[in-house]
């Protein structure tokens, strides 16, 4: 199990680097309907009150419960891609699965 960490100060960058180190796919993180830039705090992108905790993913954990998780607790629009970001993964997928697209 990985835990990926995410505070009001985590960065975009620093969540990207989390998921291509762990699991070996990418994350796109969302301002809108425009990607965040990499300097962006969550904080900025947050539309929570308290945005910050803890996700604890497996190399099994299905890319729509990941997705899903950003947006109910930090009311972030995540989706996950594979390795070299040019293609989204499917939402049944688990992300190991989507390292390897």
């Amino acid at each position: 199990m990985a835990t990926i960490k995410v505070i009001k100060t985590s960065s975009v960058q620093s969540i990207k680097r989390q998921f291509k180190d762990d699991f070996n796919c990418s994350i796109r993180i969302y301002k809108g309907n425009k990607f965040a830039d990499d300097k962006t705090k969550i904080s900025e992108l947050s539309k929570t009150d308290n945005p910050g905790g803890e996700l604890e993913l497996g190399a099994r954990s299905r890319v729509e419960n990941v997705e899903r998780y950003f947006m109910e607790t930090f009311g972030i629009k995540v989706q996950i891609s594979n390795a070299d970001d040019s293609k989204l993964a499917d939402n049944s997928m688990t992300l190991t699965q989507a390292g390897k697209l």
